[in-house]
C-alpha cells in the first residue's frame, strides 16, 4: 500500500509540479539524532506548506473555469467602477500564496475603457494601476497576495517588535518578505479597513440610533487616553552629504478608545471582546469617533454607562457634547474620575505643607482623607474642606490648583456612589491598552515613525490587541463594514 506522501505525490503529478523538496522528503534518511529530527521536523513542516500552495493553485484553476462564476465578476467589477471598463483578455500574474510560493495564473483583466470616457484622458498609470483583475478581487486576491497571505504580514507586522523580527518570524513559517512588502501589505489593509469605518460612522452620525445595537441592553464601560510615539519629519532644504534629507523628531499623541462590557458585578467580562480603535488627532477628531462608534452600537440603549477618565482637561472639557450626540441618556450615564489619579493629587497637595507639618503628619493626613474620599458618601466635599483649612492657615497659594482639581471634579469623585452601583473607578483598562498597543510597539528608543504610516499600524495593532484581528480581515477582504459583535465567547 501506498504511504500518505505518495498518494498526495500521484495525486498532483497531473496537474501542478511537485516540490522537489517535498519529493526529497521520500528519499531522505531517516533522523537518529535530535538535531537530524528537528530539521526534519523543519523541513516537513515548510514543505507541507508549499503542498497547501499547490492544492490552493489548483482550486484558483478550477475556480477560472466556472463561467457563470466569471461572467458575474466581471459584471460586479464593472458595476462597481465609476468608468466604463473594457475587457482586455486573459493575462497571467503571479499571485503570493501562504507557504511563500509565488504562483503564475491566467486570469480576465479589465482596463478603463478610453473610447467611453469623455473630458482629458489620463497619461500616466496610477497608484493601483491601469486597470483590475475581477476574479481574483472577487476571491479577495489583491495586490497580488491571498487574503490568508494579507493577515499574516498585516499581523506579524504589528504582533512582533519590529519589522525585522516580522521578517524572521515569516521566514520561519517559510514566507519571505521584506521590509517594504510589510510596512505596503500593512498600510493598504490598515487604509481599506479605516475606509469602511469611517463610511459606516458617517451613516451612523446621519441615522437614527438602532435599538437593536450589540451594546443594547449591557453594562458598558467607556475610556480614553494618550499615549506617546516619536515621529520623523523631513526639514526643508538640501540634503545630505550622503543624500539624506535633515529631519526633526517631535513626539506625537496617539489616543485611543475602549469600549468594554461590564458583568453585574461591576468586574470586566472577559468573555467578551472590548473593541480599541486609535487616532494621532486632536480632541474633536477623538471624540468625533468614539460618538460614531456609539451610535453605530446603540449604546443609547444600554443598560449602563460608564465613563472612566483620568483628569486630562481635553476629554473633560468635551464630555457633555459627546454625550448630546451620542444621544446617551443623562439619566443611565455615569461619568468617574479614575480613583488612582484623584489621590495622586491629593498627595501632591498634601506635600505642599512641607513648612507646617512633618513627613509622619503629612503621611497620616494622606492616609485618611484617601479613605474618607474613597469610602465616604460626602468624601470629596470632606477633602476639598480640609484642603481650604490647610491653605488658609499655613498661608499656602500654590495648593490652589489641587483645590480647582477637587472642586471641577466633585460630581465624578462620588465612589462611595459608584460602589453602590457596582461600578469600577479605575480606567486601568484604557492605561494597559496604551501600554499594549502603543508603547510596547511604538515607543522604542531610537524609533522614528511617518506619521501617517503609524497611525495606520497603531490601528491594526488596537484591533489585534483587542482580539478582534479576524473580524478586521473580514470585513477587509469582503469589502464590508461588519458591526463588531459583543456576544458572550463563554
Amino acid at each position: 500500500m501506498p504511504s500518505l506522501l505518495e498518494t498526495l505525490t500521484n495525486s498532483l503529478q497531473g496537474n501542478v509540479a511537485v516540490s522537489p523538496a517535498f519529493d526529497h522528503l521520500l528519499t531522505s534518511p531517516l533522523p537518529q539524532t535530535p538535531e537530524a529530527f528537528l530539521d526534519v521536523e523543519q523541513t516537513i513542516q515548510r514543505t507541507t506548506a508549499q503542498l497547501g500552495d499547490l492544492l490552493i493553485l489548483e482550486r484558483l484553476e478550477q475556480t477560472h473555469k466556472d463561467t457563470a462564476f466569471i461572467e458575474d465578476a466581471v459584471r460586479k467589477a464593472r458595476e462597481k467602477s465609476s468608468v466604463p471598463l473594457r475587457h482586455k483578455g486573459w493575462r497571467q500574474v503571479s499571485v503570493l500564496l501562504l507557504g511563500g510560493t509565488k504562483v503564475l495564473l491566467k486570469t480576465p483583466y479589465l482596463r478603463t475603457n478610453w473610447k467611453q470616457v469623455t473630458g482629458k484622458k489620463r497619461t500616466k498609470r496610477g497608484v493601483q494601476g491601469a486597470g483590475c483583475y475581477p476574479v481574483l478581487a472577487a476571491l479577495g486576491i489583491t495586490d497580488r497576495i491571498s487574503p490568508a497571505t494579507r493577515s499574516e504580514i498585516a499581523l506579524h507586522t504589528v504582533q512582533a517588535a519590529s519589522y525585522q523580527e516580522a521578517i524572521a518570524l515569516l521566514e520561519r513559517r517559510g514566507l519571505t518578505c521584506s521590509a517594504s512588502t510589510l510596512e505596503r501589505v500593512s498600510i493598504a489593509t490598515a487604509q481599506a479597513d479605516i475606509t469602511l469605518r469611517d463610511a459606516a460612522l458617517h451613516t451612523a452620525m446621519e441615522m437614527p440610533v438602532s435599538p437593536d445595537g450589540p451594546l443594547a441592553g449591557l453594562r458598558i464601560r467607556l475610556s480614553l487616553d494618550g499615549g506617546r510615539t516619536r515621529t520623523r519629519q523631513n526639514k526643508p532644504g538640501r540634503k545630505t552629504k550622503h543624500n539624506r534629507h535633515r529631519f526633526e523628531r517631535p513626539w506625537k499623541e496617539p489616543r485611543i478608545l475602549v469600549i468594554d462590557v461590564l458583568k453585574a458585578d461591576g468586574s470586566y467580562d472577559r468573555t467578551r471582546l472590548p473593541l480599541y480603535d486609535v487616532l494621532i488627532a486632536d480632541g474633536d477628531a477623538v471624540f468625533s469617533l468614539l460618538i460614531g462608534y456609539l451610535r453605530l452600537l446603540g449604546a443609547a440603549y444600554a443598560e449602563t454607562i460608564e465613563f472612566v477618565s483620568d483628569g486630562a482637561e481635553w476629554i473633560w472639557d468635551r464630555l457633555e457634547s459627546m454625550i448630546r450626540l451620542a444621544e446617551l441618556p443623562a439619566d443611565r450615564v455615569v461619568c468617574v474620575l479614575d480613583f488612582y489619579h484623584a489621590a495622586e493629587h491629593l498627595a501632591k497637595a498634601i506635600e505642599c505643607c512641607k513648612q507646617a507639618l512633618s513627613a509622619t503628619e503629612r503621611k497620616t493626613l494622606f492616609t485618611q482623607l484617601r479613605h474618607t474620599l474613597r469610602h465616604q458618601r460626602q468624601g470629596v466635599q470632606t477633602v476639598l474642606n480640609t484642603l481650604t483649612h490647610l491653605a488658609q492657615k499655613h498661608a499656602l497659594p500654590e495648593m490652589a490648583d489641587a483645590f480647582s482639581y477637587f472642586e471641577k471634579h466633585v460630581e465624578h469623585m462620588q465612589y462611595a456612589r459608584y460602589d453602590a452601583l457596582k461600578l469600577p473607578i479605575g480606567s486601568g483598562q484604557v492605561e494597559s491598552a496604551v501600554r499594549r498597543v502603543i508603547n510596547l510597539r511604538f515607543k522604542a528608543p531610537g524609533t522614528f515613525w511617518k506619521e501617517t504610516t503609524v497611525e495606520l499600524l497603531l490601528h491594526l495593532r488596537a484591533w489585534f490587541k483587542a482580539g478582534r484581528w479576524d473580524e478586521l480581515v473580514t470585513r477587509v477582504i469582503r469589502s464590508e463594514f461588519l458591526l463588531p459583535s459583543f456576544k458572550s465567547l463563554a
